[in-house]
């Protein structure tokens, strides 16, 4: 159950970056050639991204890896 945990709070740490960028789930899927239900369970929590997932959403997003994981 702990790792539910900080999936979830990787997911928020994406939304918070996304809105900032105003971007809509649909146009960071588009940007990062994902398909947008699985950019969705991210978002919620209930997937676990690879590491080249969350670098290539973070070129996109113009922020470090390290940003998106600062508060697990």
């Amino acid at each position: 159950m702990r790792g539910n945990f900080y999936y979830k709070r990787l997911g928020e740490s994406l939304v918070k970056a996304r809105n900032r960028r105003k971007l809509s789930q649909h146009q960071l899927a588009i940007l990062s050639d994902t398909d947008r239900s699985y950019l969705a369970e991210v978002e919620e929590g209930k997937a676990n991204p690879s590491v080249k997932f969350l670098h290539r959403l973070s070129k996109i997003l113009k922020i470090k890896v390290n940003e998106i994981l600062k508060d697990l």
